[in-house]
């Protein structure tokens, strides 16, 4: 009997070791695809963390901390210690782990794209700090230089296709002062970044997971975003900070809090008029499509986000629903 149980505890641990040891290999591949298939890097960078999520829920944290360990010590061999650093530690095994967790205590869907974003924004300072020690490349520097080029190369088009030279240099300034602008909410662009990044990467997971028998929670139809009602308070605020403190980080601040505060209002804006567009078209194609087309115009952009302050206490949705029914 003892021979036995020893036998079959050997078997307990050698299992879960065996399994994480392939993931690793599965994980170490799509590096691979990704690195040497760019088209499809995309994809495969939002699919490369699932392998330790699966870890997670079949053997637990310390199992999927291994697995990440082996992935990195491969990577390095095969891909080069840059890659093992940025791919395996950063993408593979925090993302992994963090979604991995959630999944395995039962977070509701906003709670894992919440953390994954907080976590993804958190990398992407890590790799923006730590690129000029390993690579001896300033990444701020480095996009600068390129959208300086990007805008110089616009003007050199604008002027081959024979525009008015008033008109190109009055483009110019415009995109420089976007550019500019840019720089300034640097803070709220990278989060928002980091926001879609993890709704893209939950989207993967929740297609991903539930084929291999795995349950995750669904996010609210995005016909029913409705923005919540704390975020006009918080806006006020911005505003009031913004024209009362004129301190230069005061300011800095809260420029980035209503730029956020502004695109957030902007997408519970679309989530309205997709709604009210999807009573009219049954395709969800077209009617996204439309709310994309509609959204590029300058007035909608304006109007949309104010649509969305009022829908927070004013409920559209639910009125125009109580008067159909």
């Amino acid at each position: 009997m003892t021979i036995l149980s020893g036998r079959e505890g050997d078997q307990g641990r050698t299992r879960p070791l065996a399994e994480s040891a392939l993931l690793a290999a599965v994980t170490v591949l799509l590096m691979f695809a990704g690195a040497f298939m760019p088209l499809a890097g995309i994809l495969i960078v939002l699919v490369m963390p699932i392998p330790v999520m699966v870890v997670v829920l079949r053997h637990g944290v310390r199992y999927a901390t291994m697995t990440v360990v082996v992935t990195v010590f491969l990577s390095a061999m095969f891909l080069g210690l840059l890659q093992a650093v940025f791919a395996g530690v950063l993408m593979v095994g925090f993302i992994g782990l963090t979604f991995g967790i959630g999944l395995q205590r039962g977070w509701e869907a906003s709670t894992l794209v919440g953390s994954g974003t907080v976590v993804i924004a958190a990398l992407f300072v890590i790799i923006i700090l730590a690129a000029r020690p390993l690579m001896g490349v300033n990444l701020l520097e480095r996009m600068e230089f390129m959208m300086t080029e990007s805008i110089e190369h616009a003007g050199d088009m604008y002027t081959r296709l024979g525009l008015d030279p008033e008109t190109t240099a009055e483009a110019v300034e415009q995109l420089n002062l976007a550019w500019e602008y840019m720089q300034m909410v640097f803070p709220a662009a990278l989060m928002i970044s980091a926001l879609m990044y993890s709704i893209w990467t939950f989207l993967v997971v929740k297609l991903v997971l539930p084929r291999l028998g795995y349950s995750v929670p669904s996010l609210r139809p995005f016909a029913r975003w409705r923005a919540p009602a704390w975020l006009a308070f918080l806006l006020i605020a911005a505003y009031a900070s913004h024209l009362v403190l004129a301190m230069g980080w005061v300011v800095d601040v809260m420029r980035n809090v209503l730029f956020a505060a502004h695109m957030a209002y902007l997408v519970f804006g679309v989530s309205l008029l997709y709604y009210f567009i999807r009573r009219v078209i049954s395709s969800r194609v077209i009617s996204g499509l439309l709310c994309f087309v509609l959204t590029l115009n300058a007035v909608m952009a304006l109007v949309l986000p104010l649509a969305a302050i009022l829908d927070s206490g004013l409920d559209f949705r639910g009125r125009f629903e109580a008067r159909a029914g």
